[in-house]
């Protein structure tokens, strides 16, 4: 991945929206535990409107398809530029770089995200061949070299894996092995102010060392939270929503298209 950067049209207190998860098929009419992917991220978009949040970035944090195929790409595509979104996203581990690269081509792959004076800093977690997160050693070269620029302005960090354990174990082995090489450079950066994270299909909220942590829900399924095992809850897709303040500080929350009617299939055994 090469160094990139994204200035989005904010000036002031931006609005940010954390989407993650995704989980598009090969056609529109795929099925995942009994949800179509691209309806519940379409009931998300619309939620997100009716919240009224105003003009919004949307960061997609990885596995945007479940297939690692050229359709999912293609459709998200389309309705992304359809429905006249800023969007920046990164890859997880269900998808594939080239082909996100190759076929969202409205929105180019960008390492940070200029937010009026916030930024965001996209690195890659996922690795070929397993769900579990590594950062490799150009990951971290890209968090040493960009943070070494954006010591002026605060900065949020998004990764598709978690780097800690979230209390069901099933998943806590998927986390980021090499996470704490990572947590030495983000530490020496007082401007960090959160680091967010998907992968997990939950809402989660704590710390990293001394770095606040956040997951958000899928916009497809929902895992059950502190599960020893894999299951889906019957939660609806969602989102996480940071409202960004030019002194540095931001809020944020999680909120849910509760009005989408596809109910999961709770006893799937895997997705």
């Amino acid at each position: 991945m090469d160094f990139q950067w994204l200035k989005a049209s904010f000036m002031v207190n931006p609005k940010l929206i954390h989407i993650t998860d995704l989980h598009f098929g090969v056609s529109a009419d795929s099925v995942l535990a009994g949800i179509n992917p691209l309806d519940s991220f379409n009931a998300v978009l619309d939620a997100i409107d009716e919240n009224g949040f105003g003009e919004e970035l949307l960061l997609l944090s990885g596995d945007l398809s479940g297939v690692a195929h050229r359709n999912s790409y293609k459709m998200l595509n389309g309705l992304l530029k359809n429905r006249n979104k800023q969007v920046a996203w990164l890859p997880g581990n269900h998808d594939r770089f080239s082909l996100m690269e190759k076929y969202l081509d409205n929105f180019p792959f960008q390492r940070v995200t200029d937010l009026g004076n916030w930024a965001v800093l996209s690195l890659d977690s996922s690795q070929l061949g397993t769900p579990a997160g590594h950062l490799s050693g150009e990951e971290l070269l890209c968090a040493e070299r960009f943070l070494s620029n954006l010591r002026d302005r605060p900065v949020l960090i998004s990764m598709h894996h978690c780097p800690i354990p979230i209390g069901s174990s099933w998943l806590d082995e998927h986390k980021i092995d090499n996470a704490e090489d990572l947590y030495n450079i983000l530490i020496r950066h007082e401007n960090i102010k959160g680091v967010i994270t998907g992968h997990v299909h939950q809402n989660f909220e704590g710390l990293w060392g001394k770095l606040p942590l956040y997951t958000t829900p899928s916009s497809c399924i929902q895992f059950k939270q502190g599960s020893d095992i894999f299951g889906i809850s019957s939660e609806p897709p969602g989102y996480r929503w940071f409202d960004l303040n030019v002194n540095g500080n931001f809020t944020t929350g999680v909120a849910f298209a509760s009005g989408f009617n596809q109910l999961p299939n709770v006893n799937s055994s895997s997705y």
